[in-house]
Formats: structure tokens, C-alpha cells, sequence
């Protein structure tokens, strides 16, 4: 289909040469984003988020699923102290991960996703790569957790919790359907599965896993530092500033990341 269409691309490109907008039935849209997509990069913006799913989902069955990127925006208000739910930060991050590093060809979005701010956080220490054979001191992947939001726990049970018991660590990333255990032989990974939560038995094997933060405030060093200017300018927000300052993580602490 995309070949057929592609006969109708070159008169639509000399008329947007002429004119400043092309009106097009919603239909067509995912037709003429995935023709626009083998010449160059691009960047759609939806009314909605339902309506950035729906072409999203549209496109990848036209292209290939990983070069197309949907980028959500926050469900929650600037002005409530809520955090956004753990997928949509994932996607996010996800999304985000694939802009830095050139790998997507098709960006959608909404218009009030694309009008939120983005935290200004450093792509290349946001995730962990996880594969067999690899060395990664158990106390570093711990730390790292903690710093991205993770929370701790004695036996994982929804997302966002990790556990450690021995050589063995569990992890419930958000964009994941089963969480994951990974078992090291001294500082190094020898397997990684998935697991039930039920039984808490291991499942189904995997080679290489990405986990990314399940905040999207991340407390670091500078985060910790603008706390304190924050609690000075505004000390009504004393108690949440306080947090902060000790890298602990709160439900709707993306609230202050304005």
C-alpha cells in the first residue's frame, strides 16, 4: 500500500512547497506520515493521547515497530501532588532513550504532551543493560535501583519493587508483564528469567533486559543541592524539601520538577 501511495507523495510535497498546511481525512494520516518517514525523521502531533495511540499503532503496522516512538504525557495535573503511573514514565524515558541515540524515525505525541516540561536528566546513566556473562557488582545494580526509584522489599510483588536474597536479585520493571530475577555467580550475571509472582517460580528465560527508572525525577547530587534552594525560597514545602535532601522518593514528587 505504502508503494501505491507513494505515487500520490510527490504532488502532495510540491503543494506543501506552495502552501503552509495540507488538510488530509484522518485515514490517510498514517499513510502519509510512514511516506514522509523514508525521507527524513519526523515529528507528529496529535489533539489527544487516544488519537497519538491510534496512529501510532497504525504506523507500526505500516513500519518497522521499532523506529516508531509514542511519547505520553504526564495524566497528572501541575498543580496535584500525584505521581504519573510507572509505564508512562517508562515510555517516556524509552522514548527519550531512542531521540538521543538517533534510532527513531517517527515520533508521536500529543500537543499537551509535547507542551509539558521535560526533566533535564543524563540519558546515559538512566538504564540499566542487563545481558549473560556480563559483569555488574551486585552492590552497584542495588544502589542503582534505589536511585532510580525502585523500592525495596522483602518478596516482589508489583511493579517497582526489587528484592534481594543471596546472589539473587528480583526486579519488577514497569514495561514489563512478569518480573525478572537475576541470578549472579560472584559479580557476575549467569541467568536472567522471568518469574511468577504467585509461586515465584522462573518461567521462561531471556538474554538481555533494559530497565529504566521507574521515577522520572531522579535524586542526585544536584537534585539534592536544588532542594535546599527550594526549601529557602519556599519554606511551606520544608517537609517535601527535606525528603529530597535525603534521597528519599514520595508519591507525587514530580510535582516540583518545574
Amino acid at each position: 500500500m505504502i508503494e501505491r501511495f507513494n505515487k500520490l507523495f510527490e504532488p502532495i510535497v510540491e503543494y506543501l512547497q506552495e502552501q503552509d498546511t495540507y488538510i488530509a481525512t484522518p485515514s490517510t494520516h498514517s499513510l502519509l506520515a510512514a511516506v514522509a518517514a523514508e525521507k527524513s525523521p519526523i515529528l507528529l502531533v496529535t489533539t489527544s493521547s487516544r488519537k497519538a495511540n491510534e496512529l501510532t499503532l497504525e504506523l507500526r503496522d505500516l513500519l518497522n515497530r521499532s523506529t516508531v516512538c509514542n511519547f505520553p504525557p504526564w495524566e497528572t495535573l501541575p498543580h496535584e501532588r500525584l505521581s504519573p503511573k510507572s509505564d508512562t514514565i517508562t515510555e517516556r524515558f524509552k522514548t527519550l532513550d531512542l531521540i538521543t541515540t538517533n534510532s527513531c524515525n517517527v515520533i508521536v505525541t500529543s500537543i499537551r504532551a509535547l507542551l509539558q516540561p521535560i526533566i533535564c536528566n543524563d540519558f546515559s546513566t538512566t538504564k540499566i543493560l542487563f545481558s549473560l556473562g556480563l559483569v555488574y557488582e551486585l552492590e552497584t545494580l542495588v544502589k542503582d535501583l534505589a536511585r532510580f526509584g525502585f523500592n525495596r522489599v522483602d518478596l516482589v510483588e508489583r511493579r517497582g519493587d526489587f528484592a534481594v536474597r543471596g546472589g539473587i536479585v528480583d526486579i519488577f520493571p514497569a514495561d514489563q508483564e512478569h518480573p525478572v530475577r537475576v541470578d549472579y555467580f560472584g559479580d557476575q550475571i549467569e541467568e536472567i528469567s522471568h518469574f511468577s509472582i504467585s509461586d515465584q517460580r522462573s518461567f521462561s528465560a531471556i538474554s538481555e533486559l533494559t530497565i529504566y527508572p521507574y521515577r522520572e525525577v531522579i535524586i542526585d547530587e544536584k537534585i539534592k543541592s536544588q532542594s535546599k534552594e527550594l526549601e529557602r525560597r519556599f519554606p511551606q514545602l520544608r517537609e517535601l524539601t527535606e525528603r529530597i535532601s535525603e534521597g528519599i522518593y514520595f508519591e507525587g514528587i514530580e510535582s516540583l520538577a518545574a
